[in-house]
Protein backbone atom coordinates (compact mmCIF):
# COMPACT_ATOMS: atom_id res chain seq x y z
CA UNK A 1 0.00 0.00 0.00
CA UNK A 2 1.80 3.21 -1.13
CA UNK A 3 1.84 6.22 1.21
CA UNK A 4 -0.03 4.47 4.04
CA UNK A 5 0.18 7.61 6.19
CA UNK A 6 -2.70 9.18 4.23
CA UNK A 7 -5.55 8.95 6.70
CA UNK A 8 -7.93 11.90 6.28
CA UNK A 9 -9.91 13.28 3.34
CA UNK A 10 -8.66 16.67 2.04
CA UNK A 11 -12.28 17.66 1.30
CA UNK A 12 -14.26 16.73 4.44
CA UNK A 13 -11.60 15.47 6.90
CA UNK A 14 -13.33 12.09 7.29
CA UNK A 15 -11.25 8.92 7.45
CA UNK A 16 -9.78 7.46 4.23
CA UNK A 17 -9.68 3.74 3.54
CA UNK A 18 -7.69 1.98 0.84
CA UNK A 19 -9.91 0.42 -1.83
CA UNK A 20 -9.67 -0.94 -5.33
CA UNK A 21 -11.50 1.68 -7.40
CA UNK A 22 -11.10 0.78 -11.08
CA UNK A 23 -9.28 -2.49 -10.49
CA UNK A 24 -9.45 -4.59 -7.31
CA UNK A 25 -5.66 -4.93 -7.07
CA UNK A 26 -4.85 -1.21 -7.56
CA UNK A 27 -5.57 0.58 -4.28
CA UNK A 28 -6.32 4.27 -3.73
CA UNK A 29 -7.39 6.14 -0.57
CA UNK A 30 -11.17 6.73 -0.70
CA UNK A 31 -13.16 8.87 1.73
CA UNK A 32 -15.65 6.82 3.73
CA UNK A 33 -18.05 9.79 3.90
CA UNK A 34 -17.96 11.84 0.66
CA UNK A 35 -16.39 9.26 -1.68
CA UNK A 36 -13.44 11.49 -2.69
CA UNK A 37 -10.66 9.44 -4.35
CA UNK A 38 -7.08 10.50 -3.68
CA UNK A 39 -5.50 9.00 -6.81
CA UNK A 40 -2.03 7.51 -6.33
CA UNK A 41 -0.60 7.93 -9.82
CA UNK A 42 2.87 7.51 -11.21
CA UNK A 43 4.78 10.83 -11.29
CA UNK A 44 5.74 12.09 -14.77
CA UNK A 45 9.21 13.54 -15.27
CA UNK A 46 11.13 15.04 -18.21
CA UNK A 47 14.88 15.00 -18.78
CA UNK A 48 17.29 16.21 -21.46
CA UNK A 49 20.17 14.31 -22.99
CA UNK A 50 22.04 17.37 -24.25
CA UNK A 51 24.41 16.29 -27.00
CA UNK A 52 26.93 17.78 -29.40
CA UNK A 53 29.05 16.41 -32.22
CA UNK A 54 28.39 13.78 -34.84
CA UNK A 55 28.82 10.01 -34.86
CA UNK A 56 31.08 8.50 -33.83
CA UNK A 57 32.22 11.47 -31.68
CA UNK A 58 29.04 12.44 -29.83
CA UNK A 59 29.30 13.96 -26.36
CA UNK A 60 26.66 14.39 -23.65
CA UNK A 61 26.49 17.26 -21.16
CA UNK A 62 26.18 16.10 -17.54
CA UNK A 63 25.92 17.86 -14.21
CA UNK A 64 27.48 16.62 -10.97
CA UNK A 65 24.79 16.44 -8.30
CA UNK A 66 25.19 18.50 -5.15
CA UNK A 67 21.97 17.33 -3.47
CA UNK A 68 22.40 14.86 -0.61
CA UNK A 69 20.50 12.04 -2.37
CA UNK A 70 23.00 11.71 -5.21
CA UNK A 71 25.89 13.89 -4.04
CA UNK A 72 28.90 13.59 -6.36
CA UNK A 73 27.13 11.50 -8.99
CA UNK A 74 26.51 12.76 -12.50
CA UNK A 75 23.15 13.23 -14.17
CA UNK A 76 21.14 14.91 -16.87
CA UNK A 77 18.96 17.98 -16.30
CA UNK A 78 15.26 17.53 -15.75
CA UNK A 79 12.54 17.19 -13.19
CA UNK A 80 9.00 16.28 -12.30
CA UNK A 81 6.12 17.84 -14.17
CA UNK A 82 3.83 20.08 -12.12
CA UNK A 83 0.12 20.63 -12.64
CA UNK A 84 -0.30 22.85 -15.68
CA UNK A 85 3.13 22.09 -17.14
CA UNK A 86 3.57 21.42 -20.82
CA UNK A 87 6.28 18.83 -21.50
CA UNK A 88 8.56 20.95 -23.70
CA UNK A 89 8.15 24.11 -21.63
CA UNK A 90 9.04 22.21 -18.46
CA UNK A 91 12.09 20.64 -20.10
CA UNK A 92 13.36 24.04 -21.29
CA UNK A 93 12.78 25.47 -17.79
CA UNK A 94 14.73 22.64 -16.12
CA UNK A 95 17.74 23.04 -18.46
CA UNK A 96 17.76 26.77 -17.80
CA UNK A 97 17.43 26.23 -14.02
CA UNK A 98 20.10 23.54 -13.71
CA UNK A 99 22.65 24.57 -16.36
CA UNK A 100 21.83 28.14 -17.40
CA UNK A 101 21.24 27.22 -21.05
CA UNK A 102 18.45 27.34 -23.60
CA UNK A 103 17.91 24.09 -25.48
CA UNK A 104 16.37 22.93 -28.71
CA UNK A 105 14.32 19.80 -28.09
CA UNK A 106 14.83 16.97 -30.54
CA UNK A 107 13.48 13.45 -30.68
CA UNK A 108 12.09 11.49 -27.76
CA UNK A 109 14.77 8.99 -26.78
CA UNK A 110 12.28 6.98 -24.77
CA UNK A 111 9.97 6.61 -21.79
CA UNK A 112 11.65 4.96 -18.82
CA UNK A 113 10.16 3.61 -15.57
CA UNK A 114 12.00 4.13 -12.30
CA UNK A 115 11.60 4.79 -8.60
CA UNK A 116 12.51 8.13 -7.05
CA UNK A 117 12.85 7.22 -3.39
CA UNK A 118 9.56 5.32 -2.93
CA UNK A 119 7.69 7.18 -5.68
CA UNK A 120 7.15 5.41 -9.01
CA UNK A 121 7.87 7.65 -11.99
CA UNK A 122 7.79 7.62 -15.77
CA UNK A 123 10.61 9.69 -17.23
CA UNK A 124 10.37 11.08 -20.76
CA UNK A 125 13.91 11.65 -21.98
CA UNK A 126 14.56 13.81 -25.04
CA UNK A 127 17.69 14.40 -27.12
CA UNK A 128 18.47 18.12 -27.03
CA UNK A 129 21.10 20.55 -28.27
CA UNK A 130 22.18 23.90 -26.89
CA UNK A 131 20.42 26.84 -28.57
CA UNK A 132 22.15 29.54 -26.53
CA UNK A 133 24.14 30.10 -23.38
CA UNK A 134 27.28 28.62 -21.92
CA UNK A 135 26.68 25.62 -19.63
CA UNK A 136 27.32 26.39 -15.98
CA UNK A 137 26.55 24.76 -12.66
CA UNK A 138 23.36 26.09 -11.08
CA UNK A 139 20.72 25.04 -8.57
CA UNK A 140 21.21 21.32 -7.76
CA UNK A 141 24.56 20.76 -9.48
CA UNK A 142 28.08 21.93 -8.70
CA UNK A 143 29.89 21.16 -11.98
CA UNK A 144 29.01 20.61 -15.64
CA UNK A 145 31.16 18.71 -18.11
CA UNK A 146 30.96 17.04 -21.53
CA UNK A 147 31.55 13.27 -21.67
CA UNK A 148 31.66 10.80 -24.57
CA UNK A 149 28.15 9.40 -25.06
CA UNK A 150 29.53 5.86 -24.97
CA UNK A 151 31.62 6.39 -21.82
CA UNK A 152 29.79 8.43 -19.16
CA UNK A 153 30.92 8.55 -15.52
CA UNK A 154 28.86 6.88 -12.73
CA UNK A 155 25.32 8.20 -13.04
CA UNK A 156 22.75 9.05 -10.37
CA UNK A 157 19.98 7.06 -12.05
CA UNK A 158 20.16 3.79 -13.99
CA UNK A 159 17.56 5.05 -16.47
CA UNK A 160 19.97 7.80 -17.53
CA UNK A 161 22.48 5.12 -18.61
CA UNK A 162 19.63 3.22 -20.31
CA UNK A 163 18.65 6.36 -22.23
CA UNK A 164 22.26 6.97 -23.27
CA UNK A 165 22.48 3.38 -24.53
CA UNK A 166 19.30 3.86 -26.58
CA UNK A 167 20.56 7.14 -28.05
CA UNK A 168 23.99 5.66 -28.73
CA UNK A 169 22.38 2.84 -30.74
CA UNK A 170 20.13 5.30 -32.62
CA UNK A 171 23.11 7.46 -33.54
CA UNK A 172 25.33 4.42 -34.22
CA UNK A 173 27.99 5.56 -31.74
CA UNK A 174 30.32 2.72 -30.73
CA UNK A 175 31.73 2.24 -27.25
Amino acid sequence: MPNADLTFCPRCAERLEWRGVEYPDVLHPVCTKCGFILWQNVRPSVDALIVRGEAPHVEVLLGRQSAARAHGQWGIPGGFLSVGDRIETALIRECRREMGIEVLIGDLVGAFEAMFYDVPMVDLIYACTIASGEPRAADLIDEVRWFPLGDPPPLALEIERDAMDVLRRKLDVSL
